[in-house]
């Protein structure tokens, strides 16, 4: 492996350490860290690519995709009609290039979203690539593992000292926050995180258990996989709870066969009991990670469903849906655009808004109808490719580590995709590398190969 490709693998896993680390991802100087380091791992990478010359067998519909999405939003950023004076609150108008075709409403804003999402597309490809090394692509779900098991240790940590505020933050002067979990502020995120990484730790444990591994591997990965669902368990987001149970309910009909078929029957036994005694951990610790606050928060669903702030929301979002147009009214300009909508007199929903609480429909705001079709079909299309592939018989010559992470890697990406159906997860940057590098893993099966038995052994 060449330098430059080794150190571009070093730079990408610190950027998924920093990224839930650093609040998620959700403050301004910690995202504009995380784009130096996205930057850094492509620039690292194409000089990689450069230096060998060669090219990564992209798919023609990925390319295609990407390409579309850069130009559709570049052109929105180009085009730019005007730029919010935040310090007034009016809108400055600037000269277009093409008065009568579409522009962004704010050009500062969707800049500086088009930056990100053209290093996140990069980071698609960037995984396409890594993933075709059978050793880079395990290294990779090691480096998730570790992440997943360090935040949610933190999480039940908080819970269980009945933390005010995260460790190292200030508590309020109003009193205690009771929306945050982990590094992140709102639990929801932190929940959404949570669930992107959680078919990943089950089958790190799986495959502990199932691979020639020794006993300490064993206990960590189990240790890590229970942390993490005890996690999920203990956050108060109830959206994040139920996607937590779609997502262990698909790991149970995907992982249970192949279990049962693996081990032996003094190994089922075992495990039967592993199971049963970190079942009984976790009802003996449920008073110490305060599992009493979700419960409660699920006997008040019924009083809070209707009143919620974020159907008001909606329905203001779904009033200006007819403006938006084929190309929207600029990628990121959401936050700017609700609070104009947001001032009639037969809207006023109370409140700040910057994400509305529902993905899709944000998207289609942001970019039109074209933009989100093209959207869509790279999330989706890359679900659909690696279920596709998972299918063809050519997957059965797969190495088992590459049988197992695919599945895992598509469940992750469902899980998120409804999640974001009540909630904006896939607004946050840590969560959007993180369903990036599962995309690039995605997409990547399609050019997996076979292999002998030696390069499968694990």
């Amino acid at each position: 492996m060449s330098l430059f490709r080794n150190m571009a693998q070093w730079v990408f896993f610190l950027a998924l350490l920093f990224a839930p680390w650093a609040y998620g991802g959700t403050t301004t100087w910690s995202i504009r860290i995380l784009d130096w380091l996205m930057l850094g791992v492509l620039s690292l990478w194409l000089v990689d690519l450069a230096i060998c010359r060669r090219l990564p067998g992209w798919p023609r519909l990925l390319l295609l995709l990407v390409f579309a999405l850069l130009v559709a939003g570049g052109w929105m950023v180009l085009n730019a009609g005007a730029i919010l004076d935040s310090d007034f609150g009016v809108f400055v108008a600037l000269p277009k290039l093409v008065r009568a075709a579409p522009g962004s409403v704010d050009y500062a804003v969707s800049a500086d979203f088009m930056i990100r999402a053209g290093l996140l597309l990069g980071v698609v490809l960037f995984v396409f690539d890594l993933s075709q090394d059978n050793n880079a692509l395990l290294r990779l779900c090691y480096a998730i593992g570790a992440v997943a098991g360090s935040f949610a240790l933190l999480g039940l940590l908080q819970k269980a000292t009945g933390a005010p505020m995260i460790f190292w933050q200030a508590p309020p002067e109003g009193g205690p926050v009771t929306t945050f979990f982990g590094t992140f502020f709102y639990h929801a995120n932190a929940g959404a995180f949570l669930n992107l990484v959680l078919p990943l730790t089950a089958g790190l444990a799986l495959r502990s258990f199932t691979a020639p591994t020794g006993p300490n591997v064993r206990a960590t990965w189990a240790a890590v996989f229970a942390l993490t669902l005890a996690s999920v368990a203990a956050n108060t987001s109830r959206v994040a709870q139920l996607t937590g149970v779609l997502i262990l309910l698909a790991l149970c009909w995907q992982l249970g066969p192949s279990l049962l078929r693996r081990l032996s029957r003094t190994e089922r036994k075992m495990a039967l009991s592993g199971g049963a005694a970190v079942l009984f951990t976790m009802l003996a610790l449920a008073q110490a990670i305060r599992l009493n606050e979700p419960l409660t928060r699920w006997g008040q669903l019924s009083e809070h469903l209707p009143n919620d702030a974020r159907w008001q929301a909606a329905r203001v979002a779904l009033s200006i849906l007819p403006d938006a147009g084929a190309l929207g009214f600029g990628p990121g300009s959401f936050r700017i655009l609700f609070p104009v909508y947001n001032n009639l007199p037969e809207h006023r929903v109370p409140g700040g808004w910057r994400f509305l609480h529902d993905d899709y429909l944000q998207t289609v705001l942001e970019w039109g109808w074209v933009g989100s079709l093209l959207w869509m079909l790279l999330f989706f299309g890359g679900i659909g490719v690696a279920i596709h592939n998972l299918r063809k018989p050519e997957a059965r010559t797969w190495s088992p580590r590459r049988r197992l992470i695919l599945p895992l890697a598509a469940i992750a990406l469902g899980g998120v995709a409804f999640h974001a159906l009540v909630d904006f997860p896939l607004q946050i940057a840590s969560i959007q590398l993180y369903a990036a590098t599962f995309l690039g893993i995605c997409w990547g099966s399609h050019s997996w190969k076979g292999e002998d038995k030696t390069q499968a052994a694990e």
